[in-house]
């Protein structure tokens, strides 16, 4: 399997797929956290000087807003680990090179394995690259009082960086089942970027459960960030609340709390991190056993 693993790797490495993507996806989530935050920035200020809000005397810049930023950034910016993937196994299918490996090889098993595995970490490093990229982003366009603590900034950068290692594995498995790179790309960017948002907002709006669009590929896997973002906020904002003589919050209002911040960060409907985790993983392990079944048994010649 190491062998393989590593005969993976310089397939990738060869080619100039992986930095062809890399470089936009870095470009992307440092362009759309800049501009991101330095507008959640601009618009808290505008708030503090509304005198409703000085009114209350709710300390809006106390809070680190710019975790929105982060999350929806990260969002955003998956879609180029998804492509990876897609690319992963569509090309080779297409091509017809995928047929020396399938016959050198111990078994088909091995080398569909192999990939899941070398996929699964390039989707990492595709996570690490758009977290820096967010990062800097974010440090640029946000004030210094919206900026959350290490402990929360790296909470919300291992969401991601595990979110498009799931994405990539995904586009694997997408790409293995269709066999066609332009049929892979043509389905899962229609997807990602159209039916998944649309529907996301239909369901919010057209269902009395509002965890339905929680349940779907893009709405778990936006909500792994999301939720974290959104639990962070609520957890700043009830310690205010304590440390001001309020009381706890109740279950419901924890969650109504959560859900507008969800929205805005682009998970309406999603569920708490965990639980969106394991279900964005239960998708991405159903379309990646069924790609490997597909390609158990196809004809490569």
């Amino acid at each position: 399997m190491g062998r393989l693993i590593s005969a993976e790797f310089r397939k990738i490495l060869t080619t100039k797929l992986w930095w062809g993507l890399m470089i936009p996806a870095f470009l992307l989530a440092f362009g759309w956290a800049w501009g991101t935050s330095a507008l959640t920035t601009e618009l808290i200020s505008d708030a503090l000087d509304e005198p409703l809000i000085q009114d209350t005397q709710v300390p809006l810049d106390e809070f680190s807003w710019s975790v929105i930023a982060l999350s929806r950034s990260i969002n955003f910016a998956s879609i180029f680990p998804m492509i990876f993937g897609a690319l992963g196994l569509a090309n080779e299918l297409s091509r017809k090179t995928i047929t020396t490996t399938f016959l050198t090889a111990p078994s088909r098993s091995a080398v569909l394995g192999a990939k899941a595995i070398t996929y699964a970490l390039w989707g990492m490093i595709f996570g690490l690259v758009i977290g820096l990229g967010v990062s800097l982003g974010v440090l640029v366009g946000s004030d210094a009082n919206l900026l959350p603590g290490g402990a929360e900034w790296f909470i919300i950068l291992l969401s991601g960086v595990f979110m498009c290692a799931l994405w990539t594995l995904l586009g694997l498995g997408v790409g293995a089942l269709i066999g066609s790179p332009v049929g892979t790309l043509v389905l899962l960017l229609i997807y990602a970027l159209i039916i998944g948002p649309v529907g996301e907002v239909v369901l919010m709006a057209t269902t009395e459960w509002i965890n339905l669009p929680g349940v779907l590929p893009n709405g778990s896997a936006n909500g792994m960030t999301g939720s974290t973002a959104s639990a962070l906020l609520f957890d700043q904002v009830q310690t205010l609340v304590l440390e001001a003589g309020g009381r706890v919050a109740t279950e419901k209002e924890q969650e109504n709390f959560e859900q507008v911040v969800r929205v805005i960060a682009g998970a309406p409907g999603a569920f708490a991190p965990l639980i969106s985790g394991l279900v964005f993983a239960a998708w991405t392990a159903v379309l990646v056993g069924f790609g490997m079944l597909r390609n158990a048994s196809r004809d490569i010649t």
